[in-house]
């Protein structure tokens, strides 16, 4: 008998039940459904911002990102004229011609080179202190109300606060142990006799002419740059008598890389450390160089600059400056205080030609704040990264970028 309820068993074809004929119905219906859901997707992904999605403003409409760029504002300083080395909060507070800056923790160490004077500033509260009054040029150790220093340039901190300070007109290598105020600071020799000269041995025994940048390494090495002598020197801080040493340059000023002793320099200023690479500013070559402190020579090459001042970004050894004085190290960027030219600036240097580009300044000399190239410098001497934060010794200011949204 045949069966008269199609459901019974397939589909009732001119009185015959097919069941091929209900398989392949069943086929071509789910293909259409596929095919269908396959343009549904289509349609709806071209409906989401390029990246995977986010937000939207308007119903449907994608968010555009929003662009980053480096915010310079004044940080510390620019209190009432004549009130040099006046201690407060943030703007009120007051410096005389702030050098060099060594970060550790949430503090800033700050070299003021008019004042002869150390002076801190905290990254949270702002907040300007004194760890040496100075007031005077001089030598004097002792605590830090009555300790002298003469015309210091130069600074490396511990994580622990103690402070490497190199005194340039006194040609010494001095040691600071902080404390809360001045009346709990030590100031002493770490190297140096006082006379400007060129003598390698025990750290008392040592000559120095004119130290300039400091860089400090596992705590156990202290780097120096001697600006008159155009050299970079050693401080073994591991051995009893603090022992100093040459790793690179020579009595003459000149432009040569190479072997380190063989490698010429033309008043290196300002040191950074990353790994086992030495930074050095190059001040009168107008370039970067770098030592590799792991060669058995302690090689020293080119990282940035054509050696002609001036003003230029692109590979780096296209890129020009003019009298760059400090760097800094934060991550795969090497930033640089380029004091003549006005400008912050920065080398990729995980880029492959070590890529130059200028961040805060428009070459102008001023201390206008603003974002990015339409901010002003005067004279950027001193720089130190906390974190993702700049802060730059600007004229008689301490001056902050921070790199962020433009609309924050």
């Amino acid at each position: 008998m045949v069966p008269t309820n199609r459901y019974d068993r397939g589909v009732e074809v001119s009185g015959v039940t097919s069941n091929r004929a209900y398989s392949r119905a069943l086929r071509l219906l789910r293909c259409k459904a596929c095919v269908l859901l396959l343009l549904l997707i289509a349609v709806f992904s071209s409906c989401k911002p390029p990246g995977g999605g986010g937000a939207s403003g308007d119903g449907g409409t994608p968010t555009p990102p929003v662009p980053k760029a480096w915010h310079v504002t004044t940080f510390a300083g620019g209190g009432a004229r004549g009130a040099s080395g006046r201690d407060g909060i943030g703007t009120a507070a007051s410096f005389g011609l702030p050098f060099s800056i060594a970060q550790s923790g949430d503090t800033l160490y700050v070299i003021d080179l008019s004042m002869h004077s150390i002076r801190s500033v905290n990254t949270t509260t702002a907040r300007v202190g004194t760890i040496v009054t100075g007031g005077s040029r001089g030598y004097r150790n002792g605590a830090g109300t009555s300790a002298l220093f003469h015309s210091p340039r130069g600074a490396a901190a511990t994580a622990a606060g103690v402070l490497y300070v190199a005194d340039t007109g006194g040609h010494r290598i001095r040691e600071v142990r902080t404390g809360s105020s001045a009346a709990d600071a030590r100031v002493s020799d770490l190297a140096g006799k006082g006379a400007s000269g060129y003598f390698n041995g025990a750290g008392a025994d040592a000559q120095f002419s004119s130290p300039m940048g400091l860089a400090l390494r596992d705590g156990s090495t202290l780097y120096v740059a001697e600006f008159n002598n155009h050299r970079i020197r050693a401080v073994d801080l591991a051995s009893p008598n603090k022992i100093v040493s040459t790793i690179a340059g020579g009595r003459r000023a000149d432009y040569i890389n190479g072997a380190g002793t063989v490698a010429r320099f033309n008043r290196p200023a300002g040191l950074a450390l990353s790994g086992t690479t030495l930074y050095v500013a190059d001040y009168n070559n107008h370039r970067i160089r770098a030592i590799d402190l792991a060669s058995p020579n302690k090689t020293v090459s080119t990282v940035a600059g054509s050696g002609k001042k001036g003003h230029s970004d692109g590979a780096g050894t296209v890129a020009q400056f003019n009298s760059p004085i400090d760097l800094a190290v934060g991550g795969t960027t090497l930033y640089v205080a380029d004091e003549k030219n006005h400008r912050i600036r920065a080398i990729d240097l995980a880029s492959p030609n070590k890529t130059v580009s200028t961040i805060a300044g428009d070459g102008t000399r001023g201390n206008t704040n603003g974002i990015g190239t339409a901010a002003r410098f005067k004279n950027p001497y001193g720089i130190a990264v906390s974190g993702s934060t700049l802060y730059v010794a600007s004229g008689a200011l301490i001056r902050k970028l921070e790199y962020r949204e433009t609309g924050s």
